[in-house]
């Protein structure tokens, strides 16, 4: 496996978590049972979650005040749980490139939802890099 795969389970965990309004512990061990990874890519899955989890309302301000007359609950469920994990990686992961947190981000949303999702995911990534001075 990769990052690029524990990074899709991550955000397919974090959209299941929002859907099913539980907390990340007692689903974690459920999804990993089926989803089983080797050990570094168990370790960034974990750090993942944990720390989406952990900055989450932090996370939901920045994109919430990029949104224009939307509000979190209008985004689809699969771009917010994208956005939540791109922005834990941009601000709070120094080992990962900002630019391929975006790419990676724009990716996902393009596979699990439709090329207009890439264009907003991309869209409140950028805003919120520009804003915090971090190109």
């Amino acid at each position: 496996m990769s990052r690029k795969r524990a990074r899709e389970l991550a955000v397919q965990f974090l959209f299941q978590m929002q859907l099913r309004k539980e907390e990340h512990t007692g689903l974690m061990e459920d999804f990993l049972e089926d989803y089983p990874m080797q050990e570094e890519d168990m370790r960034f899955f974990r750090e993942n979650i944990e720390g989406t989890v952990q900055n989450l309302r932090e996370i939901d301000a920045l994109i919430s005040g990029k949104l224009k007359n939307w509000t979190l609950d209008r985004i689809p469920g699969v771009d917010l749980a994208v956005l939540r994990n791109a922005i834990y990686e941009i601000m709070y992961r120094d080992d990962i490139p900002i630019k391929v947190s975006i790419n990676e981000a724009v990716d996902l949303a393009k596979k699990f939802s439709d090329v207009d999702s890439g264009v907003f995911v991309n869209g409140i990534l950028g805003n919120i890099v520009r804003e915090h001075d971090m190109q």
